[in-house]
């Protein structure tokens, strides 16, 4: 079973990654908090709008929680949440669960995880987000790790089922969606956030988020030519749009897709560079709304009456 886990081994790529991460991570702490509270919110409307279900007091299961939990944070505000991950996710400084982590998901995650927590990349964000969402309380949270195919949970448990950026890392998000449904109760809503592959930072290379590309062609991991010089940070499973599409759809017949694109000017940018790629004669097979959706959202309410 992959996990999030990098792909690549050596010291000096999981430095430069840790040192990229640094700069991201800690430019402009409370902007990132707030983007994230805002997100959340609007995470709660669309549920809203679309559904009529309120995302309050429920039971709430947070598929791939990560190391960081932003999202379990602002849902445990107002919700219990459970939060799963394959990823062992130490709670504090617990030297056990460290030594868990290095049987189980290798040397790299562990140090990626130490160095994080070292920085205190984590624990700035998290104080940050707490004072934007204005309080000092600590969520209501469980954090289990646990193989999402094979939920430890009996039928009809959720009431709503939330994940981010999660779905592009499953070698069989199918049987993902498959268990969702399982532990939902009639009426429950489920909400999956993925980061398209073929998206201009799909590939998930750190240095396109760190805004350091290193002469990283646009869309590299698409062009033959060019894809070598990709590093992903971690395991994905390459689908495209209309697979993602067709999928959902079998599985929750009459699901609401949303679609999220980069920002107006740097969408309007990749407009320009997908005309010079073309006029070279590659992405021929990709379209234009796959190139520059960003993230795909399917949000669905399991039939029947909410208990």
């Amino acid at each position: 079973m992959k996990t999030y886990t990098t792909t690549r081994s050596g010291f000096i790529p999981f430095f430069r990654e840790a040192f990229q991460l640094y700069q991201l991570k800690t430019f402009d702490v409370a902007g990132q908090a707030k983007g994230t509270a805002n997100y959340m919110r609007g995470v709660e409307q669309t549920v809203m709008e679309l559904t009529g279900v309120t995302v309050e007091e429920k039971q709430v299961l947070n598929i791939g929680c990560g190391q960081v939990p932003r999202e379990v944070i602002c849902l445990g505000i107002k919700n219990h949440v459970t939060a799963i991950d394959l990823d062992v996710i130490p709670q504090g400084f617990d030297p056990n669960a460290y030594f868990k982590m290095l049987q189980q998901n290798g040397a790299m995650r562990t140090l990626k995880t130490i160095a994080r927590k070292s920085m205190g990349i984590d624990r700035k964000f998290i104080k940050a987000l707490k004072t934007e969402l204005g309080t000092t309380k600590s969520p209501k949270a469980s954090f289990l790790q646990m193989n999402a195919e094979q939920m430890k949970f009996e039928g009809c448990h959720f009431d709503f089922i939330y994940s981010f950026s999660v779905f592009e890392h499953l070698p069989n998000p199918g049987k993902v969606i498959d268990e969702a449904i399982r532990v939902m109760k009639p009426g429950a809503v489920c909400y999956i956030s993925l980061h398209l592959y073929s998206s201009e930072g799909g590939c998930h290379d750190m240095r396109i988020f760190a805004n350091q590309r290193d002469m990283i062609p646009y869309w590299a991991q698409l062009r033959p030519q060019h894809k070598n010089l990709v590093v992903p940070n971690a395991y994905m499973n390459e689908m495209r749009l209309d697979a993602w599409r067709i999928m959902f759809e079998e599985k929750m017949p009459g699901c609401t897709f949303k679609y999220n694109t980069q920002d107006p000017e740097h969408h309007e940018l990749l407009k320009k560079e997908i005309a010079k790629i073309r006029a070279q004669g590659e992405l021929a097979d990709y379209s234009d709304e796959e190139l520059l959706t960003m993230n795909v959202i399917a949000v669905w309410k399991k039939p029947g009456a909410m208990m």
